[in-house]
């Protein structure tokens, strides 16, 4: 691997909820790297709930706490609550503003190392409204899609790797039964392996290697 560290930036499919070995997609990915004779350490920074305003606020802090004065490959993954509607409202980030903040995001992230960019997953829409302790959630795919969309165009134009993601899992049958295991938003476990496997096949991931 080209680095010894790697930042995994997202919201609670990048932490891994439902996840039973508590991996989440940045753990499996990072199983078995090395750089040379030292294992790589890969960060989960995910947070459950992180828009990208929120993680545009602290993931400079977190990457200069760890980078030891060296640079290490940053990964972004968010979307899905930026499009995510709390209490019958309007979705938390509008698609112009989560595009914008994105753009800032990964100049800053450029300047610092090598960054790659993970896009969001679908949801079974049977789960709405999902109710947590904090708000009742509509998230609705044809929402997710547009901010994907809006994504992928941005990293064209930035020269950031993007993964889409979205396109293949909402028609896979595979991660369609991970969602049914888990809880329609979280997959369970397979899910969690099928992200990590399309990131590890990723052209823009094996030039690292």
């Amino acid at each position: 691997m080209k680095y010894d560290r790697i930042f995994c930036f997202g919201d609670s499919i990048t932490l891994g909820c439902n996840d039973s070995s508590g991996l989440g997609w940045p753990g499996r990915l990072g199983r078995g790297l090395m750089q040379g004779e030292r294992h790589v350490a890969i960060y989960n920074l995910g947070i459950n709930g992180d828009t990208s305003s929120d993680i545009a606020l602290r993931w400079h802090d977190e990457v200069v706490a760890r980078s030891r004065n060296a640079p290490g490959l940053i990964l972004f993954a968010f979307g899905f609550n930026d499009a995510s509607r709390p209490n019958g409202g309007g979705v938390q980030v509008t698609l112009q503003d989560s595009v914008a903040c994105a753009r800032e995001l990964m100049l800053a992230a450029q300047s610092l190392s090598e960054v790659l960019w993970i896009g969001p997953t679908p949801l079974d829409e049977s789960v709405n409204p999902l109710l947590t302790p904090f708000a009742s959630w509509n998230t609705y795919n044809a929402e997710i899609a547009r901010y994907d969309q809006a994504y992928a165009e941005l990293a064209a134009h930035t020269g950031v790797a993007y993964l889409r993601l979205f396109p293949e899992f909402l028609v896979s049958p595979r991660y369609r039964d991970a969602l049914m295991a888990g809880d329609g938003v979280h997959p369970a476990d397979d899910g969690y392996a099928l992200i990590a496997e399309r990131i590890a096949g990723w052209d823009s991931w094996q030039r690292l290697r």
